[in-house]
């Protein structure tokens, strides 16, 4: 049982009373490991956050890249793709314009993807992805053309970036993916066990 003493102090039946100043430095004890608990806690929720935000930016990413390919896998847009990739100068106005906005739109989509990772939302290995698909896409002579009549569009860090890479990466002969693509698929099927196929 405690008892409280004339002096404004605890006093135990057994033992040495404790003063209010003991109790203060108590309960000041107590309250400053409560708030490292919360700032620890606070802490742990932050890079939840970070690790969800980045989770999200990478979906974003993967579906805005699916359904752009999806796109321009439709009959006139893919016939539009193969003309402007291969910097077909036989194009029309109109597919020029198709060609053109095609290309913007990827333009754009790598302006995102630069900015994100420059903020830290986009991993490395993610940024290295992207990398090696705008070093494959601008080896084509239609993509370094359509880039070139759009590069004013863009912001200076984009445009420094594209222009390294446009750079560094020589005009590629042009590819008969078709012919590469059967040739493979014949090699496969050559490889192929007899009893599965």
């Amino acid at each position: 049982m405690v008892c409280l003493s004339s002096n404004l102090s605890l006093v135990p039946e057994l033992g040495r009373s404790v003063t209010l100043e003991d109790v203060f430095y108590v309960s000041q004890t107590i309250a400053s490991v409560a708030v490292v608990g919360s700032l620890i806690y606070v802490g742990l929720q932050v890079r939840y956050a970070e690790r969800s935000q980045r989770g999200l930016m990478q979906q974003a990413r993967a579906d805005r890249t699916s359904l752009g390919s999806l796109t321009v896998a439709g009959p006139e847009l893919a016939r539009i793709w193969m003309k402007g990739s291969a910097g077909d100068v036989d194009l029309t106005p109109v597919e020029l314009a198709q060609w053109l906005l095609l290309t913007r739109s990827a333009f754009l989509s790598g302006e995102d993807s630069i900015l994100q990772y420059k903020a830290g939302l986009l991993s490395k290995a993610t940024y290295d992805t992207y990398v090696a698909g705008v070093r494959f896409y601008m080896a084509a002579p239609g993509f370094r053309a359509a880039w070139k009549i759009q590069r004013m569009q863009f912001g200076r860090e984009f445009r420094a970036f594209a222009d390294a890479i446009l750079n560094e990466v020589s005009v590629a002969p042009a590819l008969d993916s078709l012919a590469e693509w059967n040739a493979l698929v014949r090699a496969e099927r050559a490889g192929m066990d007899p009893a599965t196929g």
